[in-house]
């Protein structure tokens, strides 16, 4: 699934996890919304006298297409197809249909939630003057969330000057094009091998055994409104003593975190419930470490490098319990020659699409944790200064959206939400009995009362 140039245009035809993402995505058309349309905002300092307005930021993004040419591509039906840039005229009617001062609004966060409703067919960036924020959106088809936040560092290196569009434009951006990661890892030609079939139905069946997820309660009968954004960031200290007591227990902090988001799932279950009751949803992984130097880094940025796992235990088990379960499923390896799980992709997707398409709502909390945004997002770049940065997707669906990542050694607890599903107040409890689980359950209750601060926006 190699890119080909075909008269004015490259294209190559869609992989499973383009197909997955055009799915996800196309849940909410009848809406004219986007299920998980993405956002990664930066907020910007520049120096006092130093122009940091309209043409430099808008210049950066002109240049960020000739560095990643992906921004610009669109999906269709059954292809991801690219027309090149050869011509100034060309370049700057791109830019003005992609590049946005929005003057209206306040806040980032505004702007997603009462403006942002579906993708383009390029990714586009918006300025917010009155708050000094830039944010870059896209389909999630486009890229995942790690490759959100490289494509953040990516915009800041051409902003702070140390990338620039060629000359003279002759299209020759179209190579740097992204191929699939099944031409990355050589996934064998589907049917090559006899037991995938059953190895699918393995992988999924802990998604159909059984009563449905345990969730949480939501507002009924409404239709999906505008999405609100919560963060919680606890501070250095808080965040030190949690990785120190992961290290201690010999346990991931994406597992401590995901046992403390199925304790305060299961808060809300009545005590009469099933005593087979389960919390099923997803395990996140990132794909990008298994593949070779240098495609593993930002070269690749713009690409979906990700999958999740069905993941399923016991909604009633102690949070020691659950966090050893949980870690040892966040365990399993993607590495090629160690098992068949990257070459299983292609028909596992396929038939988790058929399963999701026909699936009842649920209500369970979702996890990905983002991991140490340092490793993509810096603080400074030449005179341009980043004083914050954070990640988003619309929620259309009646789960809440945990998204976690460390910055500065802080580590922030961001819920994505719709509220026609949820009251703001409810969520935000919701969210702070979770950050004191975790730091109840890890570092112990000394830690608890002085960690943690939390932004409704």
């Amino acid at each position: 699934m190699s890119w080909t140039q075909q008269g004015a245009h490259w294209h190559r035809p869609l992989d499973s996890l383009d197909r997955f993402y055009q799915f996800v995505s196309a849940a909410g058309k009848p809406l004219n919304r986007e299920h998980w349309l993405l956002v990664g905002v930066i907020r910007l300092e520049f120096p006092i006298g130093v122009d940091g307005g309209e043409t430099r930021l808008r210049s950066a993004w002109k240049a960020l297409r000739f560095r990643h040419p992906d921004i610009a591509l669109e999906l269709l039906e059954n292809e991801k197809r690219y027309e090149p840039i050869t011509s100034t005229e060309a370049l700057e009617t791109w830019a003005d249909s992609t590049f946005y001062i929005e003057t209206a609004v306040s806040s980032a966060d505004e702007h997603f939630s009462l403006n942002l409703k579906t993708g383009t067919a390029s990714a586009t960036c918006h300025w917010i003057p009155a708050s000094g924020e830039v944010a870059i959106v896209s389909s999630h088809w486009r890229w995942d969330g790690r490759g959100l936040m490289m494509m953040m560092h990516e915009f800041l290196l051409c902003l702070g000057g140390q990338s620039s569009q060629p000359a003279p434009l002759s299209g020759t951006e179209a190579r740097k094009l992204v191929p699939t990661l099944d031409l990355l890892v050589g996934t064998p030609v589907e049917g090559t091998d006899k037991e995938w079939p059953g190895l699918v139905d393995k992988l999924l069946a802990p998604l159909n055994e059984g009563s449905p997820s345990i969730g949480l309660p939501i507002i009924p009968d409404a239709l999906p409104g505008n999405t609100r954004r919560i963060e919680a960031i606890i501070p250095r200290k808080g965040t030190a003593a949690l990785l120190t007591a992961c290290r201690d227990r010999h346990i991931r902090l994406t597992a401590a975190l995901h046992a403390s988001v199925v304790s305060e799932t299961a808060r809300y279950q009545q005590s009469t419930s099933s005593a087979t009751a389960r919390y099923k949803s997803w395990a996140v992984f990132d794909l990008r470490k298994y593949c070779p130097t240098p495609f593993d880094g930002p070269l690749h940025a713009p690409s979906l490098r990700t999958i999740a796992l069905p993941l399923s235990v016991d909604a009633k088990a102690d949070w020691d319990t659950l966090a050893a379960s949980i870690h040892s499923i966040y365990q399993q390896s993607f590495a090629p020659g160690r098992n068949s799980l990257m070459y299983l992709r292609v028909p596992y997707l396929e038939k988790a699409t058929e399963i999701l398409a026909t699936a009842a709502p649920t209500t369970e909390p979702n996890l990905s944790n983002l991991g140490v945004m340092d490793d993509y997002v810096r603080k400074n770049y030449g005179d341009v200064t980043v004083r914050d940065a954070w990640l988003a997707v619309q929620m259309l669906s009646r789960q809440l959206y945990v998204h976690t990542w460390s910055w500065d050694g802080e580590l922030h607890l961001s819920i994505s939400y719709n509220e026609a599903f949820y009251q703001a107040d409810f969520v935000e409890k919701w969210l702070e009995r979770l950050k004191n689980t975790l730091l109840t359950k890890l570092p112990g209750e000394d830690v608890v009362s002085s960690e943690g601060s939390i932004s409704v926006t």
